[in-house]
């Protein structure tokens, strides 16, 4: 309409002037505005506010007074941080968890020589897969715990108004009933939370960094205001990495936010061997590793006493090498320790063994067979025709070998028939 008018609607314009006149015009009165400010608002009062705005806080350098990490286990494990505890299944993490529980609960040293006495305190285990009763407790008596300093949560505790109580599983979405139960128990030492994966809760995501960060943070924050050490225990992925904290399961926020990373592996030369190694560590210099194994009719941790000259890259990189063909170590190391409980009691059906171990445990059958070959695993039928068997020592089963060599010539027919083979087997 503007540009339409024979007069330009009344603007200090020429007749003559071009709609590029017209933006000219707009743009100097626009620089004669002054920049906008927030004004009062009144409110249902009467009385006028002025909106919130927001700012950094900023602090000098030189008005932080520098404090020294104080340390639950020295180089290890730090006080009012997270730590990360990562592991396969089965590889002693909750055994690990167990015995630190015991040497916090009666000041008794940590296993390495430089480290002195555990600081007396208590001690809180949020667990999702041990049985208190037949697992935790055993194990805590063993390691030799005072348990009345041991504190075992599996639920939450929800009561209606009308006084009526449930239990509904913990998790963090619920952390602020970490805080309170550590305001229970103020001389607590360690929170431990085994397997974090469990208390995340459905609604997030453990492979989302933001997801995830989300929830560990305020985690975080009652760690630093309560001075207390949180463990969170990890399983490992399934797939190989170049760096041993890339292999903690889930979102790499797990190990941004730990300030110390702790890996039990098992040692590639000794299937009874478990070794406890550094890696990432914000706060100190990495500490040597340690070894340890799992021994007694109740079983407990049974420390070696010399340290462990490597870190937990170093074992991932040489589980990688080139010079180890087939699956990796610990693979085969978990498929033979399985197969070799499996068979203890005698010979078992091997279409058996092969669907326990593929979908009962998710393993490879490629690797049970190495853990045959590596056991010297008997394949044999007690009558013909007839299901295939699997014992550990055949003269010492019952089993009549020349049976077993009369099998023989049946291997390549059964292999040319497409039919289950002595391999197969």
């Amino acid at each position: 309409d503007i540009m339409a008018s024979d007069t330009w609607c009344g603007l200090p314009l020429a007749d003559s002037a071009l709609p590029e006149h017209l933006g000219e015009w707009i743009h100097s009165q626009a620089e004669r505005i002054q920049p906008w400010r927030p004004e009062a608002v009144v409110g249902q009062s009467g009385s006028s506010t002025v909106p919130p705005r927001a700012e950094l806080v900023l602090v000098r350098a030189s008005d932080v007074q520098p404090e020294g990490v104080a340390w639950l286990w020295p180089g290890r494990i730090p006080l009012g941080r997270i730590t990360l505890l990562v592991g396969r299944p089965g590889a002693g993490k909750s055994f690990l968890t167990c015995d630190m529980a015991a040497r916090i609960s009666t000041g008794n040293p940590w296993p390495d020589a430089d480290s002195g006495l555990a600081p007396g305190g208590d001690v809180l285990l949020v667990c999702a897969e041990d049985n208190p009763s037949d697992t935790i407790r055993p194990r805590l008596d063993a390691a030799g715990a005072d348990c009345q300093r041991v504190f075992i949560a599996q639920a939450a505790r929800v009561i209606s108004d009308d006084g009526k109580e449930r239990m509904v599983a913990f998790t963090l979405s619920n952390v602020e009933l970490i805080a309170d139960a550590l305001a229970r128990l103020p001389e607590c030492r360690m929170v431990v939370l085994d397997p974090i994966g469990h208390f995340l809760g459905g609604q997030v995501d453990a492979h989302r960094d933001n997801e995830v960060r989300a929830v560990l943070a305020p985690l975080a924050d009652i760690a630093a205001q309560r001075n207390v050490a949180v463990v969170l225990v990890a399983h490992t992925r399934k797939a190989t990495v170049a760096f041993a904290d890339d292999a903690a399961i889930g979102s790499r926020a797990f190990t941004g936010l730990a300030r110390s990373v702790l890996h039990v592996m098992g040692d590639s030369e000794d299937a009874d061997r478990k070794l406890l190694l550094p890696g990432k560590c914000n706060l100190a210099a990495p500490p040597p590793g340690l070894a340890f194994r799992i021994t007694g009719l109740v079983p407990r941790i049974e420390w070696e006493p010399n340290p462990v000259m490597m870190r937990a890259d170093d074992a991932v990189a040489a589980m990688a090498s080139p010079t180890k063909p087939g699956p990796e170590a610990e693979a085969l190391e978990t498929a033979t320790l399985w197969l070799k409980a499996a068979l203890a009691n005698g010979p078992q059906l091997a279409k058996e063994l092969r669907e326990e171990w593929t979908e009962g445990h998710g393993g490879s059958l490629c690797t049970l067979k190495r853990a045959k070959a590596k056991l010297g695993v008997a394949a044999f039928r007690r009558e013909v025709p007839g299901p295939w068997w699997w014992a550990m020592d055949s003269e010492a089963k019952g089993i009549n070998p020349s049976k077993l060599k009369e099998l023989e010539p049946l291997e390549p027919l059964a292999k040319n028939t497409g039919k289950t083979t002595i391999f197969e087997a």
